[in-house]
């Protein structure tokens, strides 16, 4: 299909809705014999007759009819090539991806909602890829250049990526309010001395490298790979396992949640906001990681 083509189906299409040759010359900027000539190309070109004009005014045949059913789908397709075509001229260049560990909306230290908000007014037009992924799927996305920028325990850094640390996550060994290990003037007798086995929650990217060398009597009995996971389990009565604490408050303050043993089984976990070193950061992430860094509490660049 040329552009003549083209032309000549946009001629045929303003004649129908305006109803006739005549009447179609003004919206056409045309002349009455220029849109008859048109009209008659575009039959040759289509091979049959597609209205009845003259004395007896403008009607379409039943070919027209459906010629011109057609032509209102080409049209319609082509708005929606040109739509795109323009949002992803507005995107190129303004797009920002980035992958975050699960679990840390409720974590007061960080707020990627301001860095949001502060892009937002800075930077029109960005438009925002967000994933929540496992620390060993934000290391894979970042090493494939799937993400610019990723949100998780630091521990993922390899030499191939950039990190600022931008806060401690705080974490602690939780059981329910129906479990045995519930009150805490007993856990450590029950939990190291007893000798019983507890069935423990282990998260399948981390396996068991959070389960505590000094506590024997652990068996891991449940694999998840989300913080919520975890937390249901846990909230089950059945399982015991480690959860942020800020994630946990919510059941904690209702009593459904109790920490166990604290002193012995907290421990923080540094978080960063990472990025390949051979990666060109865009105006959107520069402005993300400047407002993630006043966070930095006790922490720093780390390459």
């Amino acid at each position: 299909m040329s552009d003549f083509d083209l032309r000549l189906l946009t001629v045929f299409k303003t004649v129908v809705e305006c109803g006739g040759l005549s009447t179609s010359q003004s919206a056409l900027d045309m002349s009455l014999s220029n849109i008859s000539t048109h009209m008659a190309n575009l039959e040759k070109r289509v091979g049959f007759k597609i209205c009845n004009r003259g004395r007896s005014g403008f009607k379409l045949t039943p070919g027209g009819t459906e010629l011109y059913a057609s032509v209102e789908e080409l049209f319609q397709s082509i708005d929606q090539f040109q739509n795109k075509a323009w949002c992803t001229k507005t995107h190129i260049g303004k797009e920002l991806c980035l992958g975050i560990i699960d679990g840390l909306i409720s974590e007061r230290q960080f707020s990627i909602q301001k860095a949001i908000q502060s892009l937002s007014l800075q930077e029109r037009n960005v438009l925002i890829r967000m994933d929540i992924m496992p620390p060993n799927k934000l290391k894979s996305s970042l090493a494939e250049g799937d993400i610019d920028l990723a949100i998780g325990p630091t521990s993922i850094v390899s030499k191939a990526v950039v990190c600022q640390e931008i806060f401690r996550e705080k974490i602690t060994l939780y059981c329910a309010k129906n479990h045995e290990l519930s009150e805490p003037e007993t856990q450590q007798e029950r939990l190291i001395r007893s000798g019983a086995t507890f069935d423990f929650v282990s998260r399948g990217y981390l396996r068991e490298s959070q389960q505590p060398s000094y506590i024997d009597n652990l068996r891991t009995a449940a694999i998840v790979h989300s913080m919520e996971a975890a937390a249901m389990l846990i909230l089950s009565g059945k399982y015991i396992g480690f959860l942020p604490d800020h994630f946990a408050r919510r059941w904690e303050d209702t009593k459904e949640l109790t920490r166990v043993l604290p002193s012995m089984t907290s421990h923080t976990v540094p978080f960063g906001v990472m990025y390949r070193r051979d990666h060109k950061l865009s105006r959107g992430a520069k402005v993300v990681i400047e407002q993630l860094r006043p966070m930095v509490s006790g922490g720093g660049a780390s390459d």
